[in-house]
Order: C-alpha cells, then sequence, then structure tokens
C-alpha cells in the first residue's frame, strides 16, 4: 500500500491528497501532504469558490504505527466566499472543518 493509499482510506474526505514528502525525525514519521482541490463550496452558503485567500498547516500525530509517532503535516486552503450577505468572507476546505483546531 502506497502513502496516499494509505491517507485516501484514513481520511477519504480529503480530494486527492499529494504527497510532498516521507522522512524520519528521530522517532517520529513525518508525512508532508497538501490538499490537491482547486475549489470548495462555502460552509455557510454552498457558493462554490475558486478564489484562494491563503493556506495553512494542519498537524495530526497519532503513536499507533508501529510503536512510532505519525505526524501528518498538511497544508489547506483558505477559499474567498463571493456571497456579500454575511460578514465573513474567508472559509476553509473541508479538511479543516473535519478537524478541531490544534
Amino acid at each position: 500500500m502506497t502513502i496516499s493509499e494509505l491517507l485516501a482510506v484514513l481520511f477519504p474526505h480529503l480530494s486527492g491528497p499529494q504527497i510532498d514528502g516521507v522522512c524520519r525525525s528521530g522517532r517520529s514519521i513525518r508525512i508532508r501532504a497538501r490538499t490537491g482541490s482547486r475549489q470548495a463550496a462555502c460552509s455557510r452558503c454552498g457558493t462554490v469558490s475558486q478564489r484562494v485567500h491563503s493556506s495553512y498547516e494542519r498537524r495530526v500525530c497519532d503513536s499507533a504505527v508501529g510503536g512510532q509517532e505519525m505526524v501528518l503535516h498538511l497544508r489547506v486552503r483558505r477559499f474567498r466566499c463571493g456571497n456579500d450577505d454575511y460578514a465573513a468572507k474567508t472559509f476553509c476546505g473541508s479538511p479543516a472543518r473535519a478537524w478541531s483546531s490544534g
């Protein structure tokens, strides 16, 4: 099973994460990935946007992989919503909504 296949099983809500690298750092295995979505629907109004506002990194840690810590560094995008009916103008793609803030 490839790293991409493993991520697809563990995180089926991600749309085609792109793996940028896998490395060992001490007792940790670190996977660097980013979402490949070029658009997302606003979680409040459903408006689909392709306007990227910014991006940031989420980290998911687990110690259950062969007794070693596994850290997934996932870069996700924030999109700009074009709906002028409310004050909030940006929203995150689905990975950020699926995980609690860290």
